[in-house]
């Protein structure tokens, strides 16, 4: 998916600007693979465990949220696995979208094998955005309310109601909750999906690293992969092997 040059943050959009006007110093960073020099907006360097959609970095003297980065191609999706595969073109190709499965070499890797699916989250993605789609994915499972804002952009957006644009993201969530249990059932055995439900909306409030696993496994599995589920899994293991 690519996203127009009006759509980055204002920040972004100025860096992007400035780097456009040297193509010479793309090539020359592109050669070099400067781009994996990515900071944090303060100049420090990334924590790549505290990468959220919305955390704002630096790369090659642009800032701007991790989200845009990834859609303005500056970064891969895998920097939310922990790592990222670096790749910076000419400023001709700087939009164009991100290869297929580019983030999904890990060998730790559980596809998501339903393409109707993924076509759903996309489809919400290319309207609400990666974090908003998230967080949105994040309140049903949680069994909040949908927020008016996002349903009336999906429904403007798509020309359905507000309750077809909630139904289609209610169907989205159940199926990946069918999904997730695949997997638990295929690579976490003896783990109850409802129990470890029930643990996640307890924890997520109480511990700022699980609420952070939980963001990533979101992440991971509206992106096709539920292998980022699995320090999330690994991390209600370890809390009922201690109490």
């Amino acid at each position: 998916m690519s996203i127009h040059y009006d759509e980055l943050c204002p920040i972004t959009q100025q860096q992007v600007a400035q780097l456009l006007e040297h193509e010479e110093h793309l090539e020359e960073a592109n050669n070099e693979y400067a781009v994996t020099d990515i900071k944090t907006a303060q100049g420090k360097p990334v924590q790549f465990e505290d990468i959220q959609p919305d955390t704002l970095i630096t790369v090659n003297g642009i800032t701007g949220q991790v989200d845009h980065m990834i859609e303005a191609g500056l970064v891969s999706k895998s920097i939310y696995a922990g790592n990222f595969e670096d790749y910076l073109e000419d400023a001709d190709a700087m939009f164009e979208p991100e290869e297929a499965d580019e983030a999904y070499d890990s060998p730790d890797a559980y596809l998501i094998d339903d393409a109707e699916t993924m076509n759903t989250a996309a489809q919400i993605e290319d309207v609400l955005g990666s974090s908003v789609t998230s967080s949105v994915v994040s309140d049903v499972l949680a069994g909040n309310t949908l927020s008016v804002e996002a349903l009336n952009d999906l429904s403007e957006s798509y020309g359905v109601s507000p309750e077809r644009a909630q139904k289609e993201i209610e169907q989205l969530t159940d199926n990946l909750m069918d999904s997730f249990e695949d997997y638990l059932q295929e690579q976490h055995r003896g783990i109850d999906v409802n129990h470890l439900s029930d643990w996640v909306a307890y924890a997520v409030n109480k511990d700022a690293k699980v609420k952070q696993l939980y963001q990533q496994a979101v992440t991971g599995a509206l992106n096709g992969d539920l292998g980022y589920s699995s320090e999330l899994v690994d991390a209600y293991k370890q809390f009922y092997r201690l109490f």
